[in-house]
């Protein structure tokens, strides 16, 4: 008994009580996780119908049924401890710090799995590695120029501008003048005058990685500009703003003004741009945020539908060379690392414990007159199990 309890009840049940409140804290931890799932979840439900089917059901479940049976030998180790019995005690904390060893080795599995093909976080997620099955390394050159499948026709102007504002803006400012750390300027662009239509298309269906030789910003410029909703005619549209905003720019010769015959800015005619020019220009400070992008992602009529299709053929697609993929798949990859990650380190300190638990029983520490660490160990354990029932079905079981 510590010197400043009086009796060992009361030592015992101030530990108890200082145990649940350090739980409670780790349940706090772990809300904040869930409700991060739950905002991204009810936004981008594609991410997680999509992205699930990359997980393996098959260890989850393994894991689950692992985690609850080393649950029980924890309580009848705690159980043991209280009835004098050494030697069960010893066995069930020895079969409880077998199964989390268990449980470690097949998320190691999981994770070499996910770590190999780049189901990862980030950017690394779009980097196709060398040597990966079905994988080629990730394009490091300039866009290809070919046309597109889709024939390439005139954009309307305005409705690129109103469509730029909503997407581009964000990144490229409203007048397409650039935002510094965000995106460049589009004005006089040399990268943009040398794309005819179809090569800007192309460039824009593509976007453009960090990690390529082309991107001076360093940043992503994700697929469609981040938008599902973008068809090919939006995307022409905003090509056709984006050579009026070339053709506006102070001190512009002709350059980002292609030359070639399949040009938005030949095919508009000067009806529309003349229109455009006419129309009162509203200045907005920069620091105001510019508005979101038109309709959520994932909800196109027949969109969903698809990907659902696409996700649950046997085998899976490659997500990095799927077309039908959602956009920014990686959330869903950054999500799942999160949380499982964070409960793999609160399982390797319950191990920790549990190890420290089985030495000193092997001294014969623990009685049925002192048996405070095994049972606040038990609590710890049982929570680490309580967090995975959780993870399981919100990552796993998600159809």
């Amino acid at each position: 008994m510590a010197h400043h309890f009086q009796t060992l009840p009361q030592q015992y049940h101030a530990s108890k009580l200082g145990m649940w409140l350090f739980l409670a804290t780790e349940v706090l931890l772990f809300a904040g996780l869930f409700c991060l799932y739950a905002v991204y979840r009810r936004n981008h439900p594609e991410l997680f119908t999509y992205g699930h089917r990359y997980l393996d059901t098959g260890w989850g479940a393994i894991n689950t049924v692992v985690l609850l049976l080393s649950s029980l030998t924890m309580a009848m180790a705690v159980w043991a401890a209280q009835n004098n019995q050494r030697r069960d005690l010893v066995l069930f904390l020895a079969l409880t710090l077998l199964g989390g060893v268990d449980f470690l080795g097949i998320k190691l599995i999981e994770y070499s799995h996910k770590f190999h093909d780049n189901l990862v976080w980030g950017e690394a997620f779009y980097r196709d590695p060398e040597g990966a099955a079905g994988g080629a390394p990730a394009a490091t050159g300039p866009p290809s120029t070919a046309p597109p499948a889709l024939e390439v026709k005139a954009g309307d102007l305005a409705k690129g501008r109103d469509l730029f504002r909503n997407t581009c803006a964000a990144c490229h400012g409203l007048r397409g003048e650039g935002i510094p750390g965000q995106g460049k300027d589009m004005r006089g662009s040399e990268f943009i005058g040398k794309l005819d239509d179809a090569g800007l298309l192309a460039f824009m269906q593509r976007g453009r990685m960090p990690n390529e030789k082309s991107n001076t910003t360093g940043r992503m410029m994700p697929p469609r500009g981040g938008n599902s909703l973008l068809t090919d005619g939006d995307l022409l549209d905003i090509i056709a703003y984006v050579r009026e905003i070339q053709q506006q720019a102070p001190g512009a010769t002709g350059v980002g003004a292609p030359s070639g015959p399949n040009t938005s800015s030949r095919i508009q005619g000067a009806s529309s741009a003349q229109a455009l020019a006419a129309e009162t220009e509203i200045f907005i400070d920069k620091s105001i945020i510019a508005p979101t992008a038109i309709g959520p992602p994932g909800l196109r009529p027949g969109w969903n539908q698809a990907v659902k299709e696409r996700a649950h053929s046997d085998p899976p697609p490659n997500p990095r060379h799927d077309p039908q993929r959602p956009p920014n798949l990686h959330v869903f990859f950054g999500l799942y690392f999160c949380m499982t990650g964070l409960h793999g380190l609160h399982v390797v300190a319950g191990l920790a414990v549990i190890a420290w638990l089985l030495i000193r029983s092997l001294r014969g520490h623990f009685s049925s007159a002192y048996f405070t660490p095994v049972d606040l160990g038990g609590l710890y354990w049982h929570l680490v199990d309580l967090i995975w029932i959780f993870l399981f079905p919100l990552l796993y079981l998600i159809h």
